[in-house]
């Protein structure tokens, strides 16, 4: 059961890593995106980002660090702590966002091809129990 869940999830983060590589960014840095997106235009501390992320154990500044660099996002000193940094999506970026979301419907298409709509609600709910 373990190996299928896990073969599943690496099947499923190749194909997102494939779908993104056109874009420049990586499924983490996408997802850094879209919670910033989702958010704004409040900003977040990075540390806010990281709590957000599914993956705990990445480097959330790094990847702001890069999204920065590619002017996707903006980050900036916090007014209540200056040793923090916070950040919000730039026009750019929600940009990038909108063109990938457009075309996400081709990445769903793979799991909607082998999953009816009624096993993919059971699915969701399965995995949301596994949480």
């Amino acid at each position: 059961m373990r190996f299928n869940i896990l073969h599943s999830c690496s099947w499923i983060n190749n194909s997102m890593r494939q779908f993104l590589q056109p874009h420049g960014i990586t499924p983490k840095q996408y997802n850094i995106l879209r919670i910033l997106n989702d958010r704004s235009p409040e900003s977040l501390s990075i540390q806010e980002i990281r709590d957000m992320l599914a993956d705990k154990m990445s480097d959330a500044s790094r990847l702001v660090d890069r999204l920065e660099k590619k002017q996707l996002i903006a980050k900036f000193p916090s007014d209540q702590d200056r040793r923090s940094n916070r950040a919000t999506v730039t026009p750019q970026g929600r940009s990038l966002l909108s063109t990938i979301n457009r075309d996400k419907r081709q990445l769903d298409m793979m799991i909607s091809e082998r999953l009816t709509e009624s096993e993919i609600d059971n699915l969701n709910n399965l995995l949301d129990r596994l949480k």
